[in-house]
């Protein structure tokens, strides 16, 4: 029933062993775009095949639906806990929104296993009353950034992780798309904002970002790097993303807004017209930097800097994901926030544990990286821009002949300006001082006030 791929069995295979040495509670390490729901889906049917009851939970909307399509394709049956939805409580495997599990739990069978999609959200109020509900169950958690949003780790949640492969294995593999970075300059200052929860603080985020100069220019990088392209453009505000959506529009492309207040249905409809191409840009500030599996998105826009290695990640690799219509895509990645030189670019090589990333507020994390004055494609050092195949020019390095001879030149000036030295004294305390800084003999002062006819017992 499941063609799962060689890391995917590993995975599941690691979470197994982890269970059977006494483990309550795994979390489970994968990039984005690897297949997790996949996992999930393997999990609870085995799960249901040793008579257990598997509660997924989601913590958006939208993956409800996403979720249960994955399921329904992989030939597993399910149920839907969550609003707008009939309750089917006698099936094994329960699909669920973490607002409506946690509103139900008396209402519910106790599942067996929980598995808990983001894992990273994992420490949040809500999610802890789910697991203070369900104390014996088992707990695997899946995400690609098992961090907080600020940076602290997991473990006061989870008792091991598990790693999965690394971005740039996927690529390798053939289960990642390839992409491409381009860093434009932008006109906003960002230098002194505000950190408010681990994060710039939004409104003045907001007021830099949301001018109609800035977003022209966007508008402009858009069309030259990533011209027909579907994109996410990940905003700072939700009015800056409505006016970032407006501005695309009175460009001839289209373009929508969508926030955690739009109308279901309307949301609905702009995601189905994003997915099927009517809509070119989906514009909005942080709802759909999880879970949101569109294989036919090009692109990502980021117009909103953050501090959060976790956002960062989520929001950059959302076009990364396969496309049997395009089995060639290069996603094309446009950060105009400068988002690459805090965080690296999206596969890097990162160390995850459940202690999280123990770092000094002062500390800066540097990262090799080159940026192409031509097309301003940002890549690791090359003697040639990867993108637009621009030759970089190579800096005259000083060989040991020039070396040689600058430093036979600085000799010179040296003894130029020593001579210059004695020859402005006019007295015989000057010359003691010259001689007591360089060195030299009493003998040099008697030699030089015969040369300078100055009297030995001339005084200032």
């Amino acid at each position: 029933m499941f063609n799962l791929r060689g890391y995917q069995e590993l995975l599941i295979d690691g979470a197994r062993i982890e269970f059977q040495s006494g483990k309550k509670r795994v979390c489970l390490c994968s990039p984005c775009g690897s297949g997790k729901t996949v996992i999930m889906a393997d999990m609870s049917s085995k799960a249901r095949l040793l008579g257990n009851r598997t509660l997924f939970v989601v913590h958006r909307q939208e993956l409800i639906e996403q979720s249960s399509e994955t399921f329904k394709a992989l030939g597993v049956t399910h149920g839907i806990i969550a609003a707008g939805y009939p309750m089917n409580l006698n099936e094994m495997i329960q699909i669920g929104s973490i607002q409506t599990v946690v509103r139900r739990t008396n209402k519910i069978y106790p599942p067996q296993v929980i598995i808990i999609d983001e894992g990273h959200h994992s420490t949040a109020a809500t999610w802890r009353k789910l697991l203070e509900a369900y104390p014996d169950a088992y707990v695997v958690g899946l995400t690609a950034t098992p961090a907080r949003m600020g940076g602290q780790g997991l473990g006061d949640i989870f008792e091991s992780l598990i790693i999965g492969p690394t971005v740039k294995e996927l690529i390798e593999w053939g289960n990642l798309s390839p992409y491409r970075y381009y860093a434009p300059p932008v006109a906003a200052d960002l230098t002194g904002l505000r950190v408010k929860y681990g994060d710039y603080a939004q409104s003045e985020v907001a007021m830099r970002m949301d001018k109609s100069e800035i977003i022209g220019d966007l508008i402009a990088q858009y069309q030259k790097l990533a011209p027909g392209a579907r994109a996410v453009c990940y905003c700072a505000s939700r009015a800056h993303s409505q006016h970032t959506a407006d501005m695309f529009r009175q460009a001839g492309i289209p373009a929508l807004h969508i926030d955690g207040e739009t109308p279901d249905v309307a949301r609905k409809s702009a995601i189905s017209d994003f997915k099927n191409g009517t809509i070119k840009i989906l514009c909005n500030v942080d709802l759909i930097s999880e879970g949101f599996d569109v294989p036919a998105m090009e692109a990502v826009i980021l117009a909103r800097p953050t501090q959060s290695l976790t956002l960062f990640i989520q929001q950059a690799m959302r076009a990364m994901r396969l496309d049997k219509e395009n089995p060639g895509k290069v996603a094309v990645i446009i950060d105009h926030v400068g988002n690459l030189y805090r965080h690296g670019l999206p596969d890097e090589d990162r160390e995850w544990s459940l202690e999280g990333k123990k770092k000094k507020p002062s500390e800066k994390q540097e990262f090799p990286l080159k940026q192409c004055p031509k097309c301003y494609g940002a890549h690791r050092p090359a003697p040639i821009c990867p993108y637009c195949m621009h030759v970089y020019v190579v800096e005259e390095r000083t060989g040991p002949e020039q070396r040689a001879g600058e430093l036979a030149e600085i000799i010179e000036l040296e003894k130029k300006r020593k001579k210059e030295e004695v020859k402005r004294a006019r007295d015989v305390v000057t010359l003691e001082q010259i001689a007591m800084a360089r060195g030299y003999r009493p003998s040099w002062v008697t030699k030089m006030c015969e040369l300078k006819r100055i009297p030995l017992g001339n005084q200032p």
